[in-house]
């Protein structure tokens, strides 16, 4: 007996990554694993427990024997997570996030911050096909513009690591699973508040090498058009990983002046990309003389903690509380055991703040 159930467990775990591999998420009952091993219902016991040490499978009453996810080898259990920034925003929080689910469920994780570079996304794809990660959590890099890393995602798929997008998602990728916002319903949530306030003359300020940002303008101006206002092109002002970078690292602020000039002149009310957006430009409007709200409206999406930091709350979208964090967690390790995932886009919710109430 000593021998054969050791034999039974090694020859499971093999079956386990093959069910992975196929999708399939459990073992067989013991009834049938006795039959199929020709072994007493002590022996294949003693074979699941081995398993059950090492965290490869769980048995639930009445239920079943499930796959966990996790290989026996502890390093190939590990899930590459490539993030544009790990220090400023949202990014701390939704890692942790991320972190936590991924800890608890037995799976360690890698942090890779590409700066938003396509080149830098390559060089990272390129190490990790020498020892394939169990899975890769991606924040598309410059995602409104196409992807020119689509084979190396594939080898890696060949590899058996499998690719789940997060924020975003290359439009030139038609197989691979996302996490992100409905931006575009977001947007349309900001307009119609503003226009039920009264504002027609609404600009917006989005980024322009990101798939979030052509999402919220398209939200912004379709909504507007079906409630009757023609949005000029003037008064969308677009902005780029560059002018981001440089406000975070110098507060460099320049672009922000410029559209506020260029794009708000006529404006009384605007959409911003994000609360970090929002934020400089509530300072850079203070500066030049606005009262605020009654001369300019501000919204933004995230609900971060930049919405009530300035000098007034900024009206912004939001949703539960580490949703998209946990969800794309929860979605890895379902891919891990092998069990389909479907892409989501997750809706907003309002939160009207004092940036759009006119006192």
């Amino acid at each position: 007996m000593a021998i054969l159930y050791k034999s039974i467990a090694s020859e499971l775990k093999i079956q386990i990554e093959k069910n992975i591999a196929s999708g399939i998420d459990h073992l067989p009952t013991e009834k049938e694993l006795c039959k199929q091993y020709h072994a007493s219902r002590q022996t294949i016991r003693t074979a699941l427990s081995l398993l059950q040490q090492e965290d490869l499978i769980e048995k639930r009453q009445g239920s079943g024997i499930y796959i966990t996810g996790k290989l026996s080898d502890p390093e190939k259990n590990r899930i590459h997570i490539l993030i544009s920034n790990d220090e400023d925003y949202i990014y701390p929080d939704v890692l942790e996030r991320i972190h936590l689910v991924l800890k608890k469920n037995g799976f360690s994780d890698e942090v890779f911050v590409t700066e938003n570079r396509v080149s830098k996304e390559t060089e990272y794809l390129l190490s990790f096909l020498s020892d394939p990660p169990r899975g890769l959590i991606v924040e598309g890099c410059c995602s409104a513009r196409p992807n020119p890393n689509k084979f190396l995602y594939e080898q890696l798929e060949k590899k058996g690591t499998f690719v789940i997008f997060l924020f975003n998602y290359y439009q030139n990728f038609d197989s691979f699973t996302y996490i992100k916002d409905d931006n575009a319903y977001g947007s349309s949530l900001l307009a119609r508040h503003l226009y039920e306030e009264g504002h027609r003359k609404i600009g917006g300020i989005f980024k322009s090498d990101d798939l979030q940002g052509p999402e919220r303008y398209l939200g912004f101006v379709e909504t507007m058009n079906q409630l009757g206002v023609n949005i000029p092109d003037e008064q969308i002002g677009w902005f780029d990983s560059e002018n981001l970078n440089n406000l975070r690292k110098y507060r460099d602020t320049s672009f922000l002046k410029e559209l506020l000039q260029k794009t708000l002149s006529d404006c009384t009310a605007v959409i911003c990309y994000n609360d970090e957006i929002a934020y400089w430009l509530i300072k850079e409007l203070n500066q030049a003389g606005f009262h605020l709200p009654e001369d300019m409206a501000v919204t933004a999406f995230d609900n971060t903690y930049l919405s009530n930091r300035g000098i007034l709350s900024i009206t912004t979208l939001s949703h539960q509380m580490h949703e998209m964090s946990t969800l794309v967690a929860e979605a890895a390790i379902k891919k891990a055991k092998g069990l389909p995932v479907v892409s989501q886009e997750i809706p907003f919710s309002l939160n009207i703040k004092q940036s759009t109430i006119k006192l």
